[in-house]
């Protein structure tokens, strides 16, 4: 299997620190279906499913539903949520790069939030392609969250806290490793394969967030960019951002939050 980034350590925090809102959920699962336009026979696929945040209220639609995941734990806490639910969803663990399906199998393919974890996002991409049936939309999101600082004065969110944490580990010798595709590289992919690209906003909502609560999940490693460090230098670098938080924001209460949107590109002329 190629190097693909596991979510096991973060299955039981994950729907509660990158879920979606219910009203939101339910706007992005209407778009979706909007784009897709299903019928009783379409066959929805998704690499990484994860514990089923996309893939959940598209089956409880009673649609066909396929998707994989490379980590056990992110699949048991998805069965445990499909619990007394009637459906038609299948989870399985396994790799994106060599998907045990037959060509042109599925109706519907999605990515959500996945491809920056994959060292070998193309043959991904590859087999995605080969598993659609031909005409089959590819729904396409780099990162559920896109997000515009409310303090637009400053411009201080939480991009700029994660580069602090960046260069922070670096200075130890730890940079975050480069895992997979940035969002321009898997476009420019797709548009070579000679595919249409749309862009479409499922949805949009304020996250309130503070320094305190993200320094919060930064101490508690919800998020991947800690997970390659040893504990030492995780306990070094975490002082160093609370530190460097205090003086660079002033409070523990400054406020982070920011107008969130849910993009989809939407690939056509592709599969």
């Amino acid at each position: 299997m190629t190097a693909t980034i596991s979510f096991d350590r973060v299955f039981d925090v994950y729907d509660s620190t990158r879920g979606l809102p219910p009203g939101i959920s339910e706007q992005v699962t209407n778009t979706i279906l909007n784009i897709v336009s299903p019928t009783s026979e379409t066959k929805f696929f998704e690499i990484g499913v994860g514990t089923g945040r996309i893939a959940i209220p598209i089956a409880k639609r009673g649609y066909s539903y396929t998707g994989i995941d490379v980590s056990e734990k992110m699949l048991t806490e998805l069965h445990r949520k499909l619990e007394g639910i009637s459906h038609r969803l299948i989870a399985v663990k396994g790799d994106a790069t060599a998907l045990q399906f037959l060509d042109n199998s599925f109706d519907v393919g999605l990515t959500v939030h996945v491809f920056h974890l994959v060292s070998a996002w193309k043959q991904a991409l590859s087999e995605i392609r080969r598993i659609l049936k031909p005409g089959s939309p590819y729904l396409y999101t780099h990162g559920t969250l896109d997000s515009i600082s409310t303090n637009l004065n400053n411009n201080q969110g939480r991009l700029t806290f994660q580069q602090r944490w960046e260069d922070i580990i670096a200075s130890y010798g730890y940079p975050l490793p480069d895992y997979g595709a940035t969002e321009e590289e898997v476009l420019t992919e797709l548009r070579t394969q000679g595919a249409s690209l749309e862009t479409v906003i499922a949805a949009q909502w304020k996250w309130e967030l503070t320094v305190k609560k993200l320094l919060e999940d930064y101490q508690n490693r919800v998020y991947r960019h800690s997970w390659h460090l040893t504990d030492d230098v995780f306990a070094k670098a975490i002082d160093d951002l609370r530190e460097w938080a205090l003086e660079h924001y002033g409070s523990l209460d400054y406020d982070l939050s920011s107008e969130t949107k849910f993009k989809i590109v939407v690939v056509r002329n592709w599969a």
